[in-house]
């Protein structure tokens, strides 16, 4: 069995990114991180390297998506494992609309 690839959205300031060994990508938000590092793990277990992409902050994560086990592209059902990991407040920051008055 060949290892398991891990693709970590993690935060950075105000970027979240992803890494995986010598890649790291960075994005403005957690959403859109994530949702690539899925694409990612997805392209590499379809070339015989089963992935995981695991999410969260700090020290503390948790698996979102493995290869052959959760549909792909990313359906409700992790959809909802994503709302259940704790988001730092930064986070939820950048992920609202601004209610500032124009």
């Amino acid at each position: 069995m060949s290892e398991l690839v891990q693709f970590v959205v993690l935060q950075r300031s105000e970027k979240w990114v992803v890494k995986s060994r010598e890649l790291e990508r960075a994005f403005g938000d957690r959403r859109k991180a994530i949702h690539c590092a899925v694409e990612l793990a997805n392209e590499s277990g379809k070339n015989g390297k089963p992935a995981l992409v695991l999410a969260g902050s700090r020290h503390e994560f948790a698996p979102v998506w493995t290869f052959g086990k959760d549909p792909y592209p990313l359906a409700r059902s992790v959809s909802r494992r994503l709302a259940k990991i704790e988001r730092p407040k930064l986070d939820r920051r950048l992920d609202r609309p601004s209610r500032r008055a124009g």
